[in-house]
């Protein structure tokens, strides 16, 4: 499916990506298209359903102190490009509330352990954030390319030479190098490989997602769940449920056709979530792989839509894409207890932990997006920061304005293919 002129009207035309991450002022867009800017802000998101509930680490205040300070060490004087706010920039890490995911996803994490995968959580989702936002790396595709796959060396390798790097490259890299480090000093060797594998499927995926939004094509539902299995960037943190409760599970348990389908159910469930809750921000950067707007896209575009009937709304995708999370969880609770009547998946040592740490990391991430400022979102909770974290307790989010995103919409070209004949 490709986004094109002329399957689109006054009546559908809710958004559009981004593709070179160039932005233009909303003083210049006509009011047809302030509207859809409107519609995006206003998106109101119902509870997400989570069947599991949360805790929190005992050390996550030290934790987090220590997070901070190791972000105010290696990521000051960085800078985003054409003048735009970085997601580099020390204040906006610590605004991420990286540690805090990490500590609701790994309450029980033995404690010299979670240091070094704090570091992981960061350097994660700051990838992410070259491999989706052009503008990081100065809107050069190429030279982003070049210098992420200079990153991962890393675990191919083992040892990065730093000489010829500067700036934000070389502040990747010498914090690759030094969590990598102090992950394999009592990291079990397979553990290791399978760790750096989930690296490379990771990178793998995530260009093959981006190959869509550079071509501006939609792809379909169930081809978009098979790539954000692996660019979603869950599996290695599912490799660190058994390193940072300290056991490891075997090959034949990991391949269990119970635990494949747990694991499938799981990471779509974290993904899907996640989909609903970024969909804006991915939106003002540029991209449209995502639950959501495929969703939104996939009726837009029907060839059969009754173009008398009122055009798809970005609400009603918000509502089928809570649906399929929902889905997901039924699935999750139904597949655990089948894994835990089953003698021969629960007499591997570590596999009640490696069960309770696939629920903690669905409930614990759905926290973590509702309290975080990197999405630009808020809970319509007043108390939700002030009560422990408890997916049981009603809650519900809307979108809120991102100050830093609100003055932005799509570039030009990109409205002028929309725009309603």
């Amino acid at each position: 499916m490709h986004l094109s002129t002329n399957r689109l009207n006054s009546a559908g035309t809710a958004m559009a990506p981004c593709l070179n991450g160039e932005l233009m002022s909303q003083e210049k867009l006509l009011p047809w298209q302030l509207d859809l800017l409107w519609e995006t802000h206003n998106i109101v998101i119902p509870p997400i359903p989570c069947s599991f509930p949360t805790r929190n680490h005992p050390d996550c205040e030290m934790l987090t102190e220590f997070s901070d300070a190791w972000v105010s060490q290696n990521f000051t004087d960085v800078h985003g490009a054409n003048v735009h706010p970085s997601s580099f920039a020390p204040e906006h890490i610590r605004k991420s509330a990286f540690p805090m995911l990490t500590t609701l996803v790994y309450p029980d994490g033995i404690g010299e352990r979670m240091q070094p995968t704090i570091k992981l959580m960061i350097w994660l989702f700051l990838i992410d954030d070259i491999l989706d936002n052009r503008i990081e790396m100065n809107g050069d595709p190429d030279l982003a390319k070049k210098e992420v796959d200079s990153l991962f060396k890393v675990f191919q390798d083992g040892y990065l030479d730093l000489s010829s790097a500067s700036g934000l490259v070389r502040i990747l890299m010498y914090t690759a190098a030094e969590w990598w480090s102090e992950l394999c000093q009592d990291m079990p060797p397979k553990q290791i490989a399978r760790l750096a594998k989930t690296f490379f499927d990771y990178l793998a995926a995530t260009r093959k997602q981006n190959s869509y939004c550079e071509s501006r094509r939609v792809p379909d539902m169930e081809t978009y769940l098979q790539i954000r299995n692996h660019a979603g960037g869950w599996w290695p943190f599912a490799v660190m449920i058994e390193y940072c409760n300290g056991f490891e599970l075997d090959e034949e348990a990991l391949s269990h056709p119970l635990m494949l389908d747990l694991l499938k159910n799981t990471v779509e469930h974290i993904c899907i979530a996640n989909d609903v809750i970024s969909f804006k921000k991915e939106y003002v950067q540029g991209g449209f792989c995502n639950t959501v707007l495929v969703l939104y896209f996939q009726k837009l575009y029907d060839s059969k839509r009754d173009l008398g009937r009122p055009a798809p709304t970005l609400q009603c995708a918000i509502s089928e894409a809570i649906e399929m999370v929902r889905q997901r969880d039924e699935n999750c609770v139904k597949l655990m207890k089948q894994v835990r009547n089953c003698n021969e998946l629960m007499n591997k040592p570590g596999m009640e932990e490696y069960l309770q740490g696939l629920g903690l990391w669905m409930s614990g991430s759905i926290y973590w997006h509702i309290v975080t400022q990197r999405y630009g979102i808020r809970a319509t909770r007043e108390d939700l920061h002030e009560i422990p974290p408890n997916m049981f307790i009603s809650h519900q989010v809307k979108i809120d304005v991102n100050k830093e995103a609100a003055p932005y919409a799509p570039n030009e070209e990109i409205l002028s293919a929309i725009r309603p004949s």
